[in-house]
């Protein structure tokens, strides 16, 4: 019986691996990425129903005290939002300023400006800063944000976009690490630093950002704490280098580097944050997974050396941020997929099983630090599966099969946990088939042929949850081979080759089905093929 060659699938606990901005915290529940977050004064964004209602006038020139009040912040082409906080002073986030060269403050019709003489405060970590202005303007009321219960009613008041808005709903919850505000609360590029009025007319919040579907706000208790900080207007070409605010420069443009794929830019990025704070474990986090995306594009380039390198460097970085911070799950799990991407490309059998321990070691840790998402039992199942795989090659069968029924445990729980998502289903099945080759090898037929069968189950339920997934079809393919439908498996192996093209191992699977139908010519096509694409195929 033949080697089962398609590859398991791992995925990060939260679908995809994510950059940090600087400003947010290291606790879990608000560990953004930069695929998710939207600095708002910067960032495109999928236009969203913005609701205007009457919380105050829709026309700001018609009133002088809210065209006072609530202002436009920016340079000449950025817009966000800023508001009076004293009659001298205005409230923003550190977003909207840190890079810019200049500021204007203006009314959105652009009939009054003020002179900004420099930054008396500011809070990088809650993205909160305070201008000192010439002129004076209308302070708004600040409430307290601690009297604040889920489901009251919320408004973001800005410029959205330039526009003047006023974007209506509740708040969802309020953060335990730090008190920040989740809103349900719809709202665009240019409400960065808004005021978040309750329904009394009173501040009780600032924006900061988004991730669908909520929207973030400092708490106003936080700002009325800088309010009381006593210190001089500093320029802001000063201002901006200062330690604490250059480090959030470096971090933040690392993560638009890395949201381009300009890998190489953004680790240079993280490097001087490194140096300006080498306590900093994000941009420890955020450095290696700018190695191992990295690493990926030279793994696709066949530079096995130069891959190999970054992804060892990846995980050094990631074993730093994890000592900086010994309950970051996400650090955890960018090592394991680290170790993961090794043992899938090494050659010498003892550092395989090595990497792929190191694997199991840290999605464990990641399931004992947030046990709550299903994508580490997945990634945790796939990683036993494949270390299976290998102690089963050196003839450790025994430890092989724990290490297979282990796996099918872990895929089962996250299935339980999303019954949606293909993946562990796959990755069971890929555990299923497995478990039942070295059963037939001893001689267990109607076990292995159990096994076979729920292995075709799984990829089947996979492939009704998304016909798109090339490793399903694949997967189901050599099951059914081994079930003798070799008719059915060609079927699979088409369809995976419809979706994935260029893998060899489709190929040469295919022509081990045809060869068993005696289809040898078109089965000596399939494996030139696969040869072709890659010379070492059937080999592993």
């Amino acid at each position: 019986m033949k080697r089962f060659t398609t590859k398991n699938k791992v995925k990060d606990p939260e679908s995809e691996n994510k950059m940090r901005y600087p400003f947010m915290k290291t606790n879990r529940k608000f560990a953004l990425g930069l695929l998710a977050l939207i600095i708002l004064c910067a960032c495109a964004r999928t236009p969203q129903e913005i609701v205007e209602k009457s919380l105050v006038p829709a026309e700001p020139s018609k009133s002088e005290d809210v065209r006072n009040s609530i202002v436009r912040v920016g340079g000449r082409d950025s817009h966000a939002t800023g508001f009076f906080v004293t009659r001298n002073k205005v409230a923003t986030n550190v977003h909207v300023l840190a890079h810019l060269e200049f500021v204007l403050v203006r009314s959105v019709d652009d009939a009054k400006n003020w002179t900004v003489e420099g930054v008396t405060a500011f809070d990088v970590n809650n993205d909160l800063a305070i201008l000192k202005v010439a002129e004076e303007g209308t302070p708004l009321l600040l409430g307290n944000s601690d009297t604040l219960q889920r489901g009251d009613a919320v408004s973001a008041v800005g410029y959205p976009r330039g526009k003047w808005t006023v974007s209506e709903g509740t708040l969802h919850s309020i953060r335990d690490s730090d008190k920040w505000l989740q809103m349900n609360v719809k709202i665009s590029p240019g409400n960065s630093g808004s005021p978040v009025i309750d329904s009394k007319g009173r501040v009780i919040g600032i924006v900061s950002g988004a991730v669908d579907p909520y929207s973030y706000a400092i708490p106003s208790n936080v700002l009325k704490a800088l309010l009381v900080q006593p210190g001089p207007a500093e320029p802001l070409a000063l201002w901006r280098k200062q330690g604490s605010v250059l480090v959030y420069v470096h971090s933040s443009q690392g993560a638009r580097h890395y949201e381009e794929g300009l890998y190489d830019e953004a680790i240079t990025d993280f490097d001087k944050v490194i140096e300006l704070n080498p306590e900093n474990a994000v941009a420890y986090y955020n450095r290696g997974l700018a190695k191992f995306s990295l690493g990926d594009l030279e793994s696709e380039k066949g530079n096995r050396e130069k891959t190999r390198a970054l992804y060892e460097d990846g995980i050094k970085d990631s074993t730093q941020a994890i000592k900086l911070n010994p309950e970051d799950a996400n650090a955890y799990h960018n090592r394991a997929g680290g170790r993961f991407r090794l043992a899938q490309s090494e050659t010498d059998t003892a550092k395989k099983q090595k990497y792929y321990q190191g694997a199991i070691h840290d999605w464990t840790q990641v399931i004992e630090l947030n046990s709550g998402h299903a994508d580490p039992y997945n990634n945790l199942g796939a990683a036993k599966a494949s270390l299976g795989e290998s102690k089963a090659d050196q003839g450790n069968i025994s430890e092989a099969q724990a290490l297979y029924m282990s796996a099918i445990q872990d895929c089962t729980h996250a299935i339980q946990l999303n019954p949606e998502n293909p993946d562990p289903y796959i990755n069971r099945g890929y555990a299923q088939f497995r478990l039942g080759k070295t059963k037939a090898d001893q001689g267990d037929i109607t076990d292995a042929e159990a096994l076979y069968i729920a292995a075709v189950r799984d990829c089947t339920q996979a492939i009704q949850l998304n016909p798109e997934n090339a490793a399903a079809y694949g997967n189901r393919g050599v099951a059914r081979v081994a079930l003798g439908n070799a008719e059915g498996a060609i079927d699979d192996f088409d369809a995976a080759l419809r979706l994935d093209p260029e893998n060899a191992e489709y190929f040469h699977e295919r022509g081990l089905a045809k060869e068993a139908l005696g289809q040898h010519k078109s089965a000596k096509a399939d494996f030139e093929k696969a040869k072709e694409l890659d010379p070492n195929v059937g080999q592993r």
